[in-house]
């Protein structure tokens, strides 16, 4: 994997991507179940699927045990030596039956293999194959298994996996849209990365931090960049930041407001972004009135120079 220089990096742990399935799970599960015919060597053959308890994901590639006996997608015969998570559906129900014949139900732990890559902006998800904890003991069963379920499998897996979008983040008001150049896999997280895209002849992992559920990293040129446009949002308000009006009864009145503008001269501490310094730009507005004459009253100066 190549050292990317990042602008924003959004790393969530499958603990947090298993909950949106679980949802799924609960609200939809008429887009996890489902039912195929096909004819094979002139016999048709129907199939039915349900997904009993909720998909999870499983963060790396499988061992190379599972990878064995995993019934491989295409010319996938390798594993990616990065990005790679496993769709794992815990308790798949299966019904399937030649037309005329008997049906035969199987019930078990599923796997689908699939590589992550950034590709054109977007996240390509590449199933590898399907693997299956106890495949039927009969040839014939496992055939059908091969040619009717798994290329459904593979195609819902991949949209499932396709459909775990993170969504566009907000920063002091401002809404940033992850346009990915990196997909990265470790035993923890999954991570989502804005930015230049990595030089392919670098070969050192970036050190994600450790220790929340979900993070986030920001380049000091964007918290730059977006905390100059939220200073802008607030100074377009017009609305002043100070605003006294203080009387003296009779001696004076004074009034002050002031006005935020922006920012002067923002910079960002390259080595922690939470540090800012910068000029404040304020417009002040005010004025003093001496002895004031309130509304149907005369001077108080006045009144008593009449009164000697």
């Amino acid at each position: 994997m190549g050292t990317p220089t990042l602008e924003l990096a959004v790393g969530v742990t499958s603990a947090s991507l298993d909950r949106g399935l679980e949802q799924l799970h609960a609200r939809h599960r008429e887009l996890l179940r489902g039912d195929h015919s096909e004819v094979m060597s002139g016999v048709r053959y129907s199939l039915k699927w349900d997904f009993r308890k909720p998909p999870r994901i499983s963060l790396g590639a499988p061992d190379a045990a599972r990878w064995r006996k995993t019934w491989k997608q295409g010319s996938a015969s390798t594993l990616p030596s990065t990005g790679v998570v496993q769709l794992v559906m815990p308790e798949l129900w299966l019904q399937w039956a030649a037309e005329g014949g008997s049906s035969r139900e199987l019930s078990c732990s599923v796997a689908v293999p699939a590589g992550l890559l950034a590709v054109d902006g977007g996240v390509r998800v590449d199933p590898l194959g399907v693997w299956m904890e106890t495949p039927p003991a009969d040839s014939n069963d496992r055939t059908v298994l091969k040619r009717v379920l798994v290329p459904r499998l593979l195609e819902r897996g991949g949209d499932l996996l396709k459909a775990l979008r993170l969504p566009a983040q907000q920063f002091l008001g401002q809404s940033v849209d992850l346009t990915p150049v990196l997909v990265d896999v470790t035993d923890r997280y999954l991570v989502v990365a804005t930015g230049s895209r990595p030089d392919p002849s670098s070969g050192s992992a970036v050190d994600w931090p450790t220790g929340k559920e979900v993070f986030c990293l920001v380049a000091p040129a964007l918290v730059k960049r977006l905390v100059n446009a939220a200073a802008q949002q607030e100074a377009d308000k017009h609305e002043p930041v100070v605003d006294v009006d203080e009387t003296l009864t009779g001696v004076l009145q004074a009034t002050l407001k002031a006005y935020f503008r922006g920012l002067k001269d923002l910079r960002v501490d390259a080595r922690d972004p939470t540090r800012l310094t910068a000029g404040v730009d304020v417009a002040w507005k005010g004025g003093v009135t001496l002895f004031p004459i309130a509304p149907g009253e005369g001077c108080a100066l006045v009144e008593a120079t009449q009164n000697m």
